[in-house]
């Protein structure tokens, strides 16, 4: 790490080795240097040789579009499901050439910038290549996560596309983002239309918390949607962080203010709507809440704190209770 505050350096590996036809990539690292002032940021790596396609030189370098929040210490970043124009590219061209150049992301390989060519061709061509290149991007991602926050960054939130409606998890959706709308028991397409357009109004990304990180209730967010059990909000955090599946241990196992023991129950847990610091506090109508998975012991005492030790990872919600 950088021992200037306002900065984080560290080496990240951007390319993987590929042997596919007539490309020889090997596999690359580049040095990161992002620098931690509020407001919006654009890093680009230093163009380099990453391979070789027939006899000419493949150059390749990456782009991270970043924002950070000096108040919080979060950097926010395109989750590798995010379809802004934002996402972090890597960049690949023939001998520097302006016409031969290609970039992808992880949800499509995109030549919109860049004149059809052979490159580009033999990239959108092969399956195999495409899938590596998007497998690499996702790996980097995961990578710059962790190395961000092994730098002293408290949170690194990846924006991202909302879990998407259908009749099977309609009802738990519809509780937690429009328990007001009248019960059916098979929606209707515009049904579907209408809970997934909330639930896209709502849900921004996901956030990774760094190893210890504080948390606490957020006071009065019983009144927040949310059915009988908040057995909904928990399937919420399921989807958006653990690939659909629960958990075993609450997200605070055993800790509360420091204080040892504290008894988790490890078998009933909810999707708590949490808040960082020390303190339980409320939100304002609008506001950002997170949900992450805690044992209802904790989930019932606003009078303690908790420390983020297992799943670091959390749903981010805008517009909070609204």
């Amino acid at each position: 790490m950088n021992e200037d505050p306002k900065k984080v350096k560290f080496d990240l590996s951007i390319f993987n080795a590929i042997n596919h036809g007539p490309l020889r990539q090997g596999k690359y690292n580049t040095t990161i240097e992002l620098e931690l002032t509020t407001g919006k940021h654009l890093f680009t790596s230093v163009p380099a040789v990453i391979g070789s396609f027939f006899h000419y030189k493949v150059y390749g370098h990456i782009s991270i579009p970043y924002s950070y929040d000096s108040s919080t210490g979060y950097i926010t970043i395109c989750g590798p499901d995010a379809t802004s124009g934002e996402q972090l590219v890597i960049h690949t061209c023939l001998e520097q050439h302006t016409k031969m150049t290609s970039q992808y992301n992880s949800k499509r390989f995109d030549t919109t910038e860049a004149t059809p060519n052979m490159w580009t061709n033999f990239i959108d061509s092969n399956p195999t290549v495409k899938q590596m290149y998007q497998t690499t991007i996702r790996q980097v991602i995961d990578t710059l996560v962790n190395q961000l926050l092994d730098a002293g960054v408290q949170g690194v939130i990846q924006t991202g596309s909302a879990p998407v409606v259908n009749p099977y998890n309609f009802q738990d959706y519809k509780a937690m983002f429009a328990p007001e709308k009248a019960d059916v028991e098979q929606p209707s397409l515009d049904d579907l239309l209408e809970v997934q357009s909330i639930v896209e109004s709502t849900y921004y990304g996901t956030i990774t918390w760094s190893l210890n990180y504080a948390f606490a209730n957020i006071i009065g967010s019983t009144s927040d949607p949310k059915p009988q059990g908040y057995s909904s909000w928990i399937r919420l955090w399921a989807d958006a962080c653990n690939n659909g599946y629960g958990t075993t241990h609450c997200s605070s196992f055993n800790y509360a203010d420091g204080h040892t023991p504290f008894n988790c129950n490890t078998t009933d847990f909810v999707g708590g709507h949490v808040i960082p610091g020390q303190s339980a506090k409320s939100v304002a109508k609008g506001g950002t809440a997170y949900i992450f998975p805690i044992c209802k012991s904790h989930n019932n005492n606003d009078n303690v704190y908790m420390s983020s030790r297992y799943n670091p990872v959390g749903v981010v919600l805008h517009n909070y209770n609204q």
